[in-house]
This record gives structure tokens, C-alpha cells and sequence, in this order.
């Protein structure tokens, strides 16, 4: 059953709300139905003093956004391919995720330090939990945890990259990627055989090995070459 409750903005109350409300989704675990499949793969959970916003991606491809703010809500629904629901649902219950920790707050409770609080799950039942804020210093596994949720909202705005969009060849050494959630990675090394990118951050010192066929799923398209200029016959004119 799907939870119904408002999380409703302001300060420390607003984060109070919002972890109770994640308090009830959570106490589900304990009952019988919780060991049924989840209904959904990851939901997402951020409030700030604006307002809130919901994302949760389920098991049969819809994803859902929903807004609240300025005591006005939207919500907006969005089927996703099979493919592109087999990858996530596989990312966000994948060991290496579930292997950190789960609470990376600052402690800084500015009012613009927006918090969150994301819930992965896996077909068996079991549910991992998330917290972290926009000035949380997050693990390279919990990044690109975020970055992924960043990518799934702007499906809203267009579809994902296909893989053709990150062929080798549109990949040079010392090309700039953009994460979705706004860090900037530079091409290190390209493994063919394995079909892995190393890629280095930009403004952090740490290196990323990611397979080629995921960077569509938490990067921007490389930029497409130019088109080479149309030669000009001999005499012109």
C-alpha cells in the first residue's frame, strides 16, 4: 500500500516530518507483506525549506516525480524501456551500493542544505536506507548513487543518451564528462577489451572504473564532432 502522508517544508520541523514519514515506509519491513517483491526499486525522498520532491521508480517501468511547493503539488508519470528498468533496478540492489553506509548527513542544518533520503530495494524483501544533504561528502558508490537519481528526473525532460552516444571512438583521452549531478570527469584510459573507462575527477582526486554500456545512465552525451567542411571545388564561385 502506498503511503499517503505530506511531508510539508520548514526548517528542522520539515526534516522531522520528512524522516517520519520514511519511518513508515521502512516500518512495512516488519510486517508479512514485506517479504512479498517491492513494488518498487528505488524511492527518493528530498526536503528543503522550498518544499519536497518524491521519486520512486517501480518494478513495472513507471517512474513517478512528484513536487510540492508553494502549497501547490505536480506530478508527473513516465514509462521507462524494459532494458533501462532491468539496469537500474540492478544497480540500486547491486553489493558494492549496499556495502556503505547508510547515513551521510553534514550535520550542517543551514536553510538551503537541502536533506535526503533515498530507499533501495531488492526482490527478495530487503531494504537499504540512504541520508545525505547537498553538502555531504559522499563515498564514489553513494555519488553515483545520486547521480542516477538526477539522471531518472531528467528522463522527464528527454530520454536517456543511447550507447552510440559513448562509442570508443567519442571518447578521447582527456575528454570532460559531465555527471548528472554535476561533477566533471576527465577520460583516462580507455580498456577495450574489458570495455571499462577510466575516468579521474576534475575538482576530486579519485579514480572511477565504469563499464561503457552505464555511462548513458549517470553522464551527459559526450558533444557530437563537427562535421568536417564540404571541400570547395577547385575555381569556386
Amino acid at each position: 500500500m502506498r503511503r499517503r502522508g505530506v511531508v510539508r517544508p520548514g526548517g528542522a520541523e520539515g526534516v522531522r516530518t520528512l524522516a517520519g514519514a520514511l519511518a513508515l515506509l521502512l516500518g512495512s519491513a516488519s510486517s508479512p507483506a514485506a517479504a512479498q517483491e517491492p513494488t518498487f526499486c528505488v524511492e527518493s525522498i528530498r526536503q528543503s525549506n522550498q518544499g519536497f520532491e518524491r521519486v520512486t521508480l517501480f518494478r513495472d517501468g513507471t517512474l513517478v516525480w512528484k513536487v510540492s511547493r508553494d502549497g501547490k503539488d505536480k506530478l508527473d508519470k513516465h514509462e521507462l524501456p524494459t532494458e533501462e528498468v532491468a539496469f537500474y533496478c540492478e544497480f540500486f540492489g547491486k553489493p558494492s551500493l549496499w556495502a556503505e553506509p547508510g547515513d551521510w548527513r553534514s550535520m550542517i542544518t543551514a536553510g538551503m542544505n537541502a536533506q535526503a533520503l533515498v530507499v533501495v530495494t531488492r526482490p527478495d524483501g530487503t531494504r537499504k536506507e540512504f541520508r545525505f544533504d547537498e553538502l555531504s561528502a559522499l563515498s564514489p558508490e553513494v555519488s553515483a548513487l545520486r547521480a542516477s537519481l538526477e539522471g531518472l528526473k531528467g528522463v522527464f525532460l528527454a530520454p536517456l543518451a543511447p550507447l552510440s552516444r559513448f562509442d570508443r571512438e567519442a571518447l578521447p583521452i582527456g575528454l570532460i564528462l559531465r555527471r548528472f549531478d554535476g561533477a566533471m570527469f576527465r577520460v583516462r584510459r580507455v580498456d577495450e577489451t574489458r570495455d571499462i573507462i577510466e575516468i579521474e575527477g576534475v575538482n576530486d582526486p579519485y579514480t572511477l572504473f565504469v563499464p561503457r554500456v552505464e555511462l548513458r545512465y549517470q553522464f551527459e552525451p559526450p558533444p557530437r564532432p563537427r562535421p568536417a567542411p564540404t571541400p570547395t571545388p577547385d575555381g569556386g564561385g
